[in-house]
């Protein structure tokens, strides 16, 4: 079975609907919601392919309205987007939102496989880098407990081979934040991972962004970002 294995997209459907690749089965790992117009076509994106999925910090913060727990350089632009998501989504859209679980389990081509948003050790919250250890990095896999263990949230795609398990960051669909301005995704097809990158209109996404009931400069730091994989 391939598997297309997508997170973070944070409300930016032109970078979903870019991604033209064969599929079995998807596997969302996380944060549909916040900083992105879209929030509402992404989750019709997904519920229309059906697939696994798991609860991303920015699902908890909407569909709770709780602290999305996120890092100081990007609180403020969730908190201000997430104010928008409350107005577009309905509360069916909202208790979706909410309602996956935090992590999950299932196998490829004989492998074990681990999904989660953030972390094994801390499913919604904990930043697991490329610059991690390898110490630290079979930690990880080792809480785990899989052959292979999937992840999100930094926004920053790595694949690592740590405490003979294979650690993958599948990296960010709609915000990516690794100095490349490309979707990022994985393809998980017989017990083996392969990241891709692809390109999208980003100048779409930018005046979708930029026709937003927000403070100018809030929207800029949010194009900055799309524009060039990173922070202002």
């Amino acid at each position: 079975m391939r598997i297309l294995v997508i997170s973070d997209i944070h409300a930016n459907i032109d970078a979903l609907r870019a991604i033209d690749e064969s599929f079995d089965r998807v596997l969302f790992l996380g944060d549909v919601v916040d900083y992105g117009p879209d929030p509402v076509s992404c989750i019709d994106w997904l519920r229309e392919r059906g697939g696994a999925r798991v609860r991303g910090n920015h699902d908890n913060a909407v569909a709770f309205r709780v602290d999305c727990g996120c890092g100081q350089a990007y609180r403020h632009l969730s908190v201000l987007t997430r104010k928008l998501m409350w107005k577009l989504l309905d509360q069916e859209l909202l208790d979706w939102t909410g309602a996956a679980q935090t992590s999950l389990e299932l196998s490829s081509g004989g492998r074990s496989v681990f999904a989660v948003h953030a972390s094994p050790s801390d499913h919604l919250f904990k930043y697991v880098t490329p610059e991690v250890s390898d110490e630290k990095l079979a930690e990880e896999g080792s809480v785990a407990g899989a052959d292979i263990v999937l992840m999100g949230h930094t926004h920053r795609p790595f694949i690592r081979e740590a405490g003979g398990r294979t650690l993958v960051n599948v990296g960010s669909v709609g915000q990516p934040r690794d100095g490349i301005a490309a979707a990022s995704y994985a393809v998980l097809d017989d017990g083996r991972v392969q990241l891709k990158r692809v390109k999208y209109d980003i100048e779409a996404a930018v005046a979708k962004l930029r026709a937003l009931p927000l403070e100018k400069g809030a929207v800029e730091e949010l194009v900055f970002i799309l524009e060039n994989a990173g922070m202002p």
